[in-house]
């Protein structure tokens, strides 16, 4: 059994279609294919279900891919040891974020890079904390910042973050020029657009509200902080999104104004899958977490 069978095969997993998993793998799709019967021959199971196209991993299959992805994530961390050992720590950080976290992410990544200049980082933002605790679990991510809430098992190892406040976005002629705060009854009798239901720092903003006597009924959902804006900037919509998530995207003559009674908090922590012992990747991680 070969290392980049079992990465073909998690690209194949990951991708659900030869094409593109193999050009997520620089090879063709004859090669990709090839590694993937090989890997079949020698556990003596199938692991795809193949018609004209991909049609998904058998039983076995799944229980290989959870092999596979410990197996890749254990020989990395093998890797990441021996650089440790020539002080050369070289590999990749890659981080999930929900839209509250981007400030967080940011300060993280920045002192990360810092710290370990051989050391590059992604970001897939936009997630849920449930996407990323899935993906953390998978090992498709090395570290996240989610709700604290969704770390909900012992095999993940948390790092409380600062919590983000929520402002409001709006045009100029939102408000009268002497406000300088908005309130939740204030937002009841404006053209309200939200973060998707499904997303925590919306519901943490709907449980405050509802906890102050008020249940706002947005125009408009979406899953995207960049939607509200634009929504904002083309139209007479008032916004509340994570004052982190702003960063320079405003366009000018929008107003963003504090959220007060209630102001409305979403709590943030850094999260990784808590191995034993943990890979140098998450130590060097973990350090640059805590706060200064």
């Amino acid at each position: 059994m070969l290392l980049t069978q079992l990465e073909y095969f998690l690209a194949l997993a990951r991708e659900q279609h030869f094409g593109r998993a193999a050009a997520a793998s620089f090879v063709s799709p004859s090669t990709l294919s090839e590694a993937v019967r090989k890997l079949e021959a020698e556990l003596g199971v199938p692991l795809v279900h193949r018609g004209r196209s991909f049609e998904g991993l058998t039983g076995e299959g799944e229980l290989v891919l959870v092999w596979a992805r410990r197996i890749v994530a254990d020989h990395r961390a093998l890797s990441d040891e021996i650089a440790v050992a020539r002080e050369r720590l070289a590999t990749r950080a890659r981080f999930g974020v929900i839209p509250s976290g981007i400030a967080a992410v940011s300060r993280i990544v920045t002192r990360l890079s810092d710290a370990n200049p051989l050391v590059s980082c992604s970001i897939a933002s936009g997630l849920t904390s449930e996407e990323i605790v899935a993906r953390l679990r998978s090992y498709e991510l090395d570290a996240g910042i989610i709700h604290p809430s969704a770390a909900d098992g012992p095999d993940l190892h948390t790092v409380p973050l600062a919590s983000v406040r929520a402002v409001v976005v709006c045009g100029a002629d939102a408000f009268d020029a002497d406000v300088d705060e908005v309130t939740g009854e204030m937002l009841a009798r404006a053209p309200l657009c939200l973060l998707s239901p499904g997303m925590r720092a919306r519901q943490v903003f709907d449980q405050e509200m509802h906890a102050h006597g008020l249940d706002l009924a947005p125009r408009v959902e979406t899953d995207s902080v960049e939607a509200l804006l634009a929504l904002v900037s083309e139209g007479s919509w008032t916004a509340v999104v994570p004052e982190s998530s702003l960063g320079g995207r405003l366009d000018p003559g929008l107003r963003v104004l504090p959220l007060v009674d209630p102001e409305v908090r979403t709590p943030l922590a850094l999260v990784r899958i808590a191995d034993d012992p943990a890979p140098p990747l998450s130590t060097a991680i973990d350090a640059v977490s805590r706060p200064a």
